[in-house]
């Protein structure tokens, strides 16, 4: 490894560019933004999610409409610690993961379902841009509860009548999620 300063800066580009993305497929699965989704694979990538493998752009392509068809009305997907190992235009990343859905049993009744898992992303740089080609889900641990909480009761003063609840497609800060859009675009 070489110690010029422009060495170290392209380092630190690269790393910001992979946790970026890794920033950005959450948004995409929480916001159920196929388009944001189809930024972060490449096109030959691989997936292995235990309930799918195959094809990372038509995992993509189908995830919402997974989400929309089975009954799950939210997610929230939290990452952790993430540790990046960059070789030339390679790069390994494991990144721990939480995630929260709110999903719908049988009767229509919601509950929450809460799984601890790790990301373990090869990532490729191909003319200067760095997409996941290969991503497994490791499923370390979940926790299913019975009921949800309530929006139009609240908890601790907080509830629908005076805050913003954020919600799938929701765009809750719309020059945020212009901004967002303007830069996918500039890809």
């Amino acid at each position: 490894m070489t110690d010029t300063l422009e060495a170290r800066v392209a380092l630190l580009e690269d790393e910001r560019e992979i946790r970026n993305l890794l920033h950005l497929y959450c948004r995409g699965v929480d916001r159920r933004e196929p388009e944001i989704l189809r930024q972060v694979f490449w096109e030959d990538s691989q997936v292995e999610y235990g309930m799918y493998t195959g094809n990372g752009l038509d995992f993509a392509n189908a995830l919402c409409g997974w989400f929309d068809e089975g009954g799950v009305d939210n997610t929230s997907h939290l990452l952790g610690n993430v540790t990046i190992v960059l070789d030339g235009h390679r790069a390994l990343s494991e990144a721990y993961l939480h995630a929260h859905h709110r999903l719908t049993d049988a009767q229509g009744k919601y509950y929450d379902s809460v799984f601890g898992c790790r990301y373990h992303d090869v990532f490729a740089r191909r003319d200067g841009i760095w997409r996941i080609a290969f991503r497994r889900l490791v499923f370390d641990w979940f926790r299913d509860f019975p009921d949800t909480g309530d929006w139009d009761i609240g908890s601790m003063g907080v509830n629908r009548a005076n805050a913003t609840i954020g919600a799938p497609q929701a765009d809750v800060w719309t020059e945020l999620n212009a901004a967002m859009r303007s830069c996918l675009d500039a890809r």
